[in-house]
């Protein structure tokens, strides 16, 4: 007795429904599991119950036999008639509440059969209680077969099945029933650690088939999401081969052309065509470069971003020089909290689209409040030819350009979109588009407002250097160039020397410490990766103990983020390559401006 008692409160303190079968998936399985026995199954139930009554009439009571045989059969009726709808496998409350409603049916079913034990119970008829067992064990091994896998509906059909038989026998003072009764009970609490050890099997073994289906689809996914990206990456490459090929081809034709233009002292007019078309085909390669590495380092997250308080107007004013077609609509005071360098490039971006697809048309730049004052939304809006519904998500793939199937460099590379789209979800905000065909497009996006009481950031140009200004370079200015590839160096050199400046080149830092005399150095150039034990970060620090006035920049093309901090926190430059012309001009005129400051006293 004690041990049924302290079974009995074990089962009363488990937790139910969803926490015994997480997740609620398992649950909905678990229930669908659970089908309710079918016609056949229930009309053969529907007969073995009628004899038990036949039997019992006979030989109990006919009047006590039939009732329980309309109560058995109105439980039957109950529990068929009732609907039960497999609930959504994702949704907690459905699940808890189908569970529910599953354990009430079964035990209004269970307690039909087993009200069995109160109206049949025949203290001394051994023959009448032992079939009264048979029919009550066999009742209780059918529920934990057929009617239910849910361990909390199986309990409870155990415990209402079997309970009132044996209850009223072991406390009848005839000896026959008493032992009847104790038997019982013993079989009643093996019958419930029985079903509660298999359905807790089946509901592991559920929720295992479960876990398995869901990591093939993830699998699945996963794999799906891979060979989408690797197509990605095969389009996006065979587009970058296309395109860099063109520009490099024009190159070596038009190089050959000017080697024979050379050799045949051909008129200057013509050599000065051909320049123009090879500086032409230069810049072009050197734009699609430029995108090709921004695209890169923005996927690669190599660019650390430096949120700041930015002065949105003054920014937009400088974009908007850039043509005369553009116009500008911002308030004076508009702070938003931003990259400033992101900023300028996504914008920059943006209004160079619009200028190209509204080649006769005007671009204004629109400025306004978004959620109460929280935010500010850019809107760069033109005029041209728009954009069908259909195409507004492909113009910010890469290499994507509508109406530019042969590939005319001179439209762009369709890469400007797609590098907006990069930077702006890596500054947490999404670019928008409105369009129309013949109706012009809307480019939005919105920036977080940044307090009024913030100071305003120093200007940086894109390697994060303080924008100097452009001044002219001093005749006779004696360059450092520390670079490895020869091809780079020579070209350095050239153009030094069109400046008249003196470049002093050196393929490693060894040498240049070894050879060049530093008292006679204005400017050096160091590239970072250099062969041998220096690289050009030690180098310039060399450098600048041994000459603390000269002006020192750093050159790579992979400049990280602590080498742009470096540079700041010693008074150097960082230049990214491939150099831009104005910044190594405005790194050459800082001399000057060096000079001028030394002779006043003052510190550069």
């Amino acid at each position: 007795m004690d041990l049924f008692l302290k079974f009995l409160f074990q089962i009363s303190t488990q937790r139910h429904a969803i926490d015994l079968l997480d997740p609620p998936a398992t649950g909905a399985a678990v229930l669908q599991a659970s089908a309710r026995p079918g016609l056949l199954s229930m009309s053969l139930m529907f007969a073995l119950n009628a004899g038990c009554a036949g039997w019992f009439a006979f030989n109990v009571s006919a009047i006590l036999a039939t009732a329980w045989f309309v109560v058995a059969t109105v439980g039957q009726i109950i529990f068929l008639a009732v609907p039960m709808q497999a609930p959504p496998d994702d949704d907690v409350q459905a699940v808890s509440q189908a569970l529910r409603r599953h354990v009430i049916l079964v035990a209004v079913l269970a307690a039909a059969q087993g009200s069995i034990g109160f109206f049949i119970f025949a203290a001394g008829n051994a023959a009448a209680l032992a079939l009264l067992g048979m029919t009550v064990y066999g009742m209780a091994v059918a529920f934990s077969m057929f009617v239910s896998q849910y361990k909390l509906a199986l309990q409870v059909a155990i415990s209402l099945l079997m309970a009132p038989a044996f209850l009223m026998a072991m406390f009848h003072p005839h000896r026959t029933s008493a032992f009847f009764g104790v038997v019982g009970l013993a079989f009643m609490v093996f019958m419930l650690r029985f079903v509660t050890v298999r359905a807790n099997q089946f509901a592991e073994l559920v929720r295992l088939r479960l876990i398995d289906a869901q990591r093939n689809v993830s699998a699945q996914e996963t794999l799906r999401r891979l060979e989408q990206t690797q197509s990605e990456r095969l389009r996006f490459f065979l587009a970058a081969n296309h395109d860099l090929r063109q520009p490099v081809m024009a190159i070596g034709l038009q190089a050959e052309v000017l080697r024979h233009q050379l050799d045949a002292d051909a008129p200057r007019p013509m050599v000065q065509q051909t320049v123009a078309a090879l500086f032409q085909a230069q810049q072009a390669l050197e734009a699609l470069t430029n995108q090709l590495l921004e695209t890169g380092r923005i996927e690669a997250a190599a660019d650390l971003l430096r949120p700041t308080a930015v002065n949105l107007r003054p920014l937009l004013q400088g974009l908007a020089h850039q043509s005369p077609r553009v116009s500008l609509r911002c308030p004076d005071d508009v702070l938003v909290w931003s990259d400033a360098v992101a900023l300028q490039r996504v914008i920059g971006n943006l209004l160079d689209n619009a200028l190209k697809f509204a080649p006769q048309g005007r671009v204004l730049i629109a400025v306004r409040k978004q959620s109460g004052g929280l935010a500010w939304r850019v809107e760069v809006r033109d005029n041209g030819v728009g954009i069908a519904p259909d195409a507004q998500e492909r113009v910010f793939e890469d290499f994507e350009q509508l109406g530019n199937a042969e590939r005319n460099l001179q439209r762009g590379h369709g890469l400007g979109l797609a590098i907006v789209r990069r930077l702006l979800a890596r500054m947490g905000s999404e670019i928008t588009l409105r369009s129309a065909p013949g109706r012009g497009a809307v480019f939005g996006f919105e920036l977080q407002a940044a307090p009024a009481d913030l100071a305003f950031p120093a200007q940086f140009n894109e390697a994060g250097n303080v924008v100097a200004s452009s001044t002219g370079v001093r005749a006779g200015l004696a360059v450092l160039v520390v670079e490895d590839n020869a091809v780079v160096a020579d070209s350095i050199a050239a153009l030094l020397r069109e400046w008249q400046a003196v470049p002093r080149i050196y393929a490693d830092a060894s040498a240049a410490l070894a050879l060049a005399d530093l008292r006679t150095l204005d400017v050096a150039l160091c590239d970072i990766r250099l062969p041998g034990p220096i690289d050009g970060v030690t180098l310039a620090s060399r450098l600048q103990r041994q000459r603390p006035d000269l002006v020192i920049a750093l050159v790579s093309a992979d400049i990280e983020l602590s080498t742009i901090d470096l540079a700041q926190q010693r008074g150097w430059y960082a230049l990214r390559k491939p150099v831009q012309i104005e910044d190594l001009r405005s790194v050459l005129a800082a001399v000057g401006e060096s000079k001028v400051r030394s002779d006043g006293d003052t510190e550069r």
